[in-house]
């Protein structure tokens, strides 16, 4: 595929794109919650799923339902605003094909497969179900999951050293003070 081409073949599974679904295809974009609800059950059965959320993340779909996920799903994945703007959230992504937990997730830089300009991307890779996905956002969020991770196992290590350090001073002074109380006994 050339730069700029965009790969569709997942539509042709898409069970949507049935007629007998015609009626729920309006369901993707609606504000009703029973509505969203049908569309991403219809999504739940599809064989195309798969490859239409990846599609969603990588073009960056924010609005309506992708391969079972919400635009609010979508754009926690991406770690983006309702206006598309690369944002910082409470809670890390999860992957949004599985719902694995962010530990699950990394980040990677690979090759791109125009080259070109831009020689490398980063996509985020998911090491419970293998769904991997091109986001810069998504990358960064999952890359900020890790470090905070790692500066809060630090923390708790160094806490974990201060905590035995204050216990054996406690025993050290504590066999002190029963020494001198020894010593200060009389002898018989």
């Amino acid at each position: 595929m050339a730069r700029g081409e965009t790969d569709l073949s997942w539509q042709k599974e898409a069970i949507c794109a049935l007629p007998e679904n015609e009626k729920i295809r309006d369901f993707f974009f609606s504000t009703e919650p029973t509505e969203k609800y049908q569309a991403k059950n219809l999504c739940f059965l599809c064989p195309a799923r798969q490859g239409c959320l990846k599609w969603a993340l990588e073009h960056r779909q924010i609005w309506g339902i992708w391969g079972g996920k919400d635009e609010g799903e979508i754009r926690r994945a991406l770690s983006v605003s309702g206006a598309g703007q690369e944002t910082r959230r409470r809670r890390f992504p999860q992957c949004p094909y599985c719902n694995a937990r962010p530990s699950k997730l990394e980040s990677l830089v690979v090759d791109s497969p125009n080259g070109g300009r831009w020689a490398t991307m980063r996509v985020v890779h998911c090491t419970s179900c293998d769904f991997t996905w091109r986001s810069r956002t998504s990358a960064n969020a999952v890359d900020a999951y890790h470090v905070e991770r790692a500066e809060k196992l630090v923390k708790a290590e160094k806490e974990k050293a201060k905590k035995l350090e204050r216990q054996l001073k406690r025993k050290m002074k504590d066999s002190e003070r029963a020494a001198r109380r020894q010593a200060a006994i009389p002898k018989r």
